[in-house]
């Protein structure tokens, strides 16, 4: 499910998993990449990315090494970002042998510099 917001709207979505099927397989030993692609609705400063795991209706917050966008190597985002342009996050975080094998919502947002959604987007997940 994706939400979109008056700051963001996605343009796609790709992930390291087969997009057909309706939940998104994770195996353990790997890394698992997310790209989104968004265009702004309005100038923004700053952006954050806020990861959770949802498990049985929990959300578990799971912290990023850096939760800057605009500071991570590699996101493709530099900051300040502009109305009106269309823009390339990506993130790769590493699936430990260590997580349990449960069936996860992964809610990955983008947030600005006011605390508001850029892009929201619930991932059915699965850790095989």
């Amino acid at each position: 499910m994706i939400v979109d917001s008056k700051v963001g709207k996605l343009t796609s979505i790709t992930l390291d998993c087969d997009m057909t099927k309706s939940v998104c397989d994770l195996i353990p030993d790997t890394n698992a990449t997310i790209r989104i692609d968004f265009t702004l609705e309005k100038d923004v400063s700053k952006v954050n990315a806020i990861v959770h795991g949802i498990v049985m209706d929990i959300p578990i917050p799971f912290p990023l090494p850096n939760a800057d966008a605009c500071q991570t190597p590699d996101s493709g985002i530099t900051c300040p970002l502009n109305k009106g342009e269309t823009y390339h996050y990506k993130n790769t975080l590493p699936v430990h042998k260590s997580y349990p094998k449960v069936s996860v919502t992964v809610k990955w947002q983008l947030k600005d510099e006011n605390n508001e959604d850029i892009i929201c987007v619930l991932i059915p997940a699965r850790i095989k």
